[in-house]
């Protein structure tokens, strides 16, 4: 986690891959409260879900497939509905 003004925040990183094809995670977006990272990491899971290719494809193939656009829009749009 992260401390901004006083508060502790979690950075979602995505991506990253310690196999033969390592790679850093990207940092997805802002930090986010520990009230909110449970919907944030729920979010990600129904987006992986919904565009894995078949019940076989891995979380990281399917991120590399697509890239970070689709999750950075189903956090954001979690976050529209919540305000």
């Amino acid at each position: 986690g992260v401390e901004k003004k006083g508060a502790e925040l979690y950075q979602v990183t995505l991506g990253g891959s310690a196999d033969e094809n390592t790679s850093v995670g990207e940092i997805i977006g802002r930090g986010f409260s520990s009230a909110e990272i449970t919907d944030a990491i729920e979010q990600i899971v129904e987006t992986y879900l919904g565009l894995r290719l078949d019940r076989n494809e891995k979380f990281i193939d399917a991120y590399r497939r697509v890239g970070p656009a689709p999750f950075k829009e189903a956090l954001y749009a979690g976050e529209a509905k919540a305000a």
